[in-house]
């Protein structure tokens, strides 16, 4: 991988002198207001940090959640998918929580028009920590081949990345977030509407201004002639005792010797001006798909609107950046089944009148039962709360029969409750739970075959004309990958066997499994080397014009390939015995089979929910999933589990 990079970026640094920036800088553009506008300036307008806050902090307070489609079912993440997961709804480095991390790359996205993310990824190219970078530290190339890369000039203090500063990085290494734009760079709303921004500045400025230097009073009286000091201070005392404080309002007023009393307003110049600082505030709300009352302007605001302008706030001014967000850091996960969503019904935790109308519409439609509520209110569940109304005038939720205009009777489908579904989550197969042991057999079957490639090209050298393996001792390599896999089934089986066991608080006996486990890893030694030597003597026999070095090569690329199934299926296997083993040791009396697929095989779905003895096969001859009693047909590819019924819960 290190080698790709450094060729990436060998073909990126020449296009650099070449660039041209389709947009200018926003560095500042002096406006017509005569104010220069950057978007630190721009943060002083109170309408741009109210509405630029405002979204930023909405968006970083909704739940955000990571999950894997199958059909019509939503499974949570396994493996490196899990770790990506936990990056981005909990922590996506060691120096920011989840939260902090999407207002800041909201708040860039609004100022900016960019928002740039470096994703951190180790040796296997698994995501390891995601670092924002602020878009004034970003320079965005393209290549001769069409392919965009980033130019990171950091400066390892404000802004820390795990690179070198100038470093050159691949589309595969940033995320970049764009604002509304009409190129590979989103436009700064900052920029396209600076003009606004500047005349709202300005006019804060002036009123600023106007009240710190206007002398106006409000109320004028003038006489015919000067007046003398007695005159004059007779005059004041008298408006001031008869007509100064509330409860004197409206007193009847006598003035002598000509005098007037006039009052003074603003000119028509200021009020005009006021009116366009309002006038700006609405403009800039619009920009960002903000209600005006969300700023303070409540001139337009009434009761029977505001709950409109709610429900389009979170239409028009959320959910764009949210999906840019969702789509953006979704490229994350090589798997296109993989979703990221921002969950908006998050805005209603503060509103208890209508959270609670979600709940009782829930719970009186029959998709919502008392404990799921409870669930969605971190509470305990309640006895007999899993159970699911049915509205008379709909289709029943539970098991019940019914007949119309004649037909024969239909039965409905039980839901099944809660307790069973978490459970069904819960037991996911072996190698989904604990991916590091598939990685762990994976490991040890392609350095058996990089070994055993070597012994054939050495077989090869040595006949020069090699079309059999029948000098290649199969007994010998067949004993040495048992060797091999033993230890790591031994780990599998106590892992499992001592999760199943923790589950109701016993004990497992690794060592009563001592001789089933050196007899599996016998078993699948044999049944791998078979394979191997089968298929290699197809190859060697049938080599027509390839070469037997070309084929050879070919051959074992294939088999390495295909070596993270072959490991997903054993640990499935092995994890099967130990997790069965661990609840027979500890009392298990029942065992039910689950399928964990959306698209079963016809065998495993006529098997769902299906309930032996601990110590009877299933239907299909397995003991639990994976058996390979079963046979072939039964083994590969599946993902089902299973549940187990103690004796105390058959009381």
């Amino acid at each position: 991988m290190g080698r790709v990079s450094n060729a990436f970026r060998a073909l990126v640094t020449p296009s650099e002198k070449r660039s041209r920036r389709r947009m200018p800088s926003l560095g500042g553009s002096r406006t017509l207001a005569g104010v220069t506008v950057t978007p630190e300036l721009a943060l002083q307008v109170n309408a741009v940090y109210s509405a630029v806050r405002l979204v930023s902090e909405a968006i970083a307070c909704l739940p955000v959640s990571v999950v894997k489609k199958q059909g019509r079912s939503r499974r949570a993440p396994s493996g490196a998918h899990a770790r990506t997961a936990r990056l981005i709804t909990i922590a996506p480095n060691p120096t920011m929580d989840a939260g902090e991390f999407w207002r800041l790359l909201t708040a860039w996205m609004l100022l900016r028009g960019n928002a740039y993310a470096y994703v951190q990824r180790d040796g296997n190219g698994d995501v390891q920590a995601l670092w924002p970078i602020p878009p004034t530290m970003v320079k965005v190339l393209r290549t001769p081949t069409g392919v965009l890369a980033y130019k990171l000039s950091h400066d390892q203090r404000d802004c820390w990345l795990p690179v070198e500063p100038g470093y050159v990085a691949t589309h595969l290494e940033v995320l970049h977030y764009r604002w509304f734009g009409l190129g590979t760079e989103g436009l700064s709303p900052i920029g396209v509407a600076r003009q606004t921004i500047g005349i709202s500045h300005a006019a804060t400025a002036y009123v600023g201004g106007f009240f710190e230097r206007d002398a106006t009073p409000e109320t004028v009286v003038t006489t015919q002639g000067n007046l003398t000091e007695e005159q004059y201070d007779r005059l004041l005392d008298q408006l001031e005792d008869r007509h100064q404080g509330f409860d004197k309002s409206h007193n009847l007023a006598v003035f002598e010797g000509g005098a007037k009393l006039e009052r003074v307003s603003l000119s028509p110049a200021d009020a005009a001006f006021l009116d366009i600082y309002k006038l700006t505030r609405s403009d800039i709300a619009s920009i960002y798909g903000v209600p005006p009352h969300k700023i303070g302007d409540l001139e337009h605001a009434t009761f029977s609107n505001i709950e409109h302008q709610s429900i389009e706030f979170v239409q028009d001014g959320l959910l764009p950046p949210i999906r840019r967000l969702e789509l953006v850091t979704a490229s994350l996960f090589a798997d296109d089944d993989m979703q990221i969503k921002f969950d908006t019904k998050g805005r209603m935790r503060g509103d208890t009148a209508t959270q609670a109308q979600s709940y009782a519409t829930g719970r009186q439609w029959g998709y919502l039962s008392a404990n799921d509520i409870r669930a969605l209110e971190d509470k305990d569940p309640i006895e007999g709360g899993d159970v699911y109304l049915e509205p008379i005038n709909m289709i029943p939720a539970g098991q019940t029969t019914v007949q119309r205009a004649g037909n024969s009777p239909a039965q409905i489908p039980t839901l099944a409750p809660t307790e069973y579904r978490a459970a069904i989550e819960r037991r996911a197969a072996p190698a989904e739970e604990s991916p590091t042991w598939s990685a762990r057999i994976t490991t040890v079957l392609v350095g058996y075959l990089d070994e055993f490639r070597d012994e054939v090209a050495a077989a090869l050298a040595a006949e020069r004309n090699l079309r059999s393996l029948a000098q290649i001792d199969g007994d010998v390599w067949e004993e040495l990958l048992a060797e091999q896999l033993q230890p790591v089934f031994a780990g599998i089986v106590s892992e499992f066997g001592e999760r199943a066991a923790s589950q109701v608080g016993g004990t497992f006996a690794s060592g009563k499994t001592t001789n089933w486990v050196l007899a599996a890893a016998r078993r699948q030694a044999h049944s791998y080397n078979v394979s191997l030597f089968e298929s290699l003597e197809r190859v060697l026999s049938d080599l027509g014009e390839t070469s037997v070095l070309d084929a050879l090569r070919t051959f074992f690329e294939g088999r390495a390939a295909e070596t993270a199934l072959v490991a997903a299926t054993v640990v499935n296997a092995i994890g099967g015995f130990g997790r069965h083993e661990g609840a027979a040791q500890n009392g298990a009396r029942m065992k039910t089979w689950v399928v964990n697929s959306s698209n079963p095989r016809p065998s495993h779905a006529a098997m769902a929910r299906e309930t032996v003895s601990i110590d009877e096969p299933f239907s299909n001859g397995c003991m639990w999933p994976c058996d390979p009693s079963g046979g072939v047909d039964e083994v590969a590819g599946c993902t089902c589990s299973v549940m187990f019924e103690y004796e105390e819960d058959l009381t």
